[in-house]
């Protein structure tokens, strides 16, 4: 790590900011990261922040996920997670019976302890306790992040837009030019850019260009609704189109699903619909 001093991040999202936390706080070493809007104006700062630890058990993600579990953790003990609205909670599965007219609330065995049984609510099952589901505010987690990486060893964020990495005649990174012709210098460029990612192959030569991998995204959409009381379960329906409910500690429920197909995103960060 000593061999690199000016390290550049192209992208304030979530991997941007914990690649700033980690060099911080496992290293010591600052970095700049460039975003042309700021700190995680897109996805990162708009996720649902639902967290799982075992559901990709069986898959190549296995272990990447339960580390990753564990690290949001260690991130809300170390930050606080009161300041990035970490908690354990539940996880239930609840099937509604969309051709019903509506009625009395439910009772039974099946639903019993389900917080968000209501009309129409047929059955539900367990998906997951407090010692494997968690969530966290994807915003105030970067945002958290960010503050640490400023405050301990002085990281910077520029607001701009890469348009070329300059390179030595070795082929090694001097620096990175940006939209309104600034030069930044730079000893390593780390591209953190998301579904943006593929807008970086212009950034290089053709021959490294071409190495980069075409880069997608998936648009879920979601809303944002006050709940009266502050859930501890969330909820993934079956039945009305199938939406995910992730209640929040400040009394926000995150209501999301209905994703649309893969594709390369065109809208600039944080302008998407």
């Amino acid at each position: 790590m000593v061999a690199y001093s000016k390290i550049v991040v192209a992208g304030g999202g979530i991997i941007g900011n914990s690649i700033s936390y980690y060099l911080a706080k496992r290293h010591s070493i600052p970095c700049t990261i460039i975003d042309p809007v700021g700190i995680a104006p897109a996805a990162s700062g708009k996720a649902g922040g639902f967290l799982a630890k075992d559901w990709s058990d069986g898959s190549p993600i296995q272990e990447l996920q339960r580390r990753s579990f564990d690290l949001h953790a260690e991130q809300a003990e170390h930050l606080g997670a009161g300041k990035i609205d970490y908690r354990r909670l539940e996880c239930i599965a609840v099937v509604c019976d969309e051709r019903s007219g509506g009625g009395a609330k439910p009772a039974g065995k099946k639903l019993e302890g389900v917080e968000w049984a209501d009309m129409n609510a047929v059955g539900s099952r367990m998906m997951g306790g407090a010692d494997t589901i968690a969530q966290v505010h994807p915003k105030k987690l970067c945002n958290a992040m960010w503050e640490y990486s400023q405050e301990a060893v002085g990281s910077k964020l520029i607001v701009g837009k890469v348009v070329e990495a300059i390179s030595n005649d070795d082929g090694s990174i001097c620096g990175v030019k940006l939209e309104d012709g600034t030069i930044v210098d730079a000893d390593a460029l780390v591209v953190a850019c998301g579904p943006w990612t593929d807008a970086a192959k212009t950034w290089f030569g053709s021959e490294i260009g071409a190495k980069i991998p075409r880069m997608t995204g998936v648009k879920y959409h979601s809303i944002l609704i006050p709940s009266p009381r502050v859930l501890s379960q969330a909820v993934f329906f079956s039945g009305y189109g199938d939406p995910e409910v992730y209640p929040r500690p400040d009394g926000d429920a995150y209501i999301t699903g209905f994703p649309d197909a893969a594709t390369i995103v065109t809208e600039s960060p944080g302008e998407e619909e």
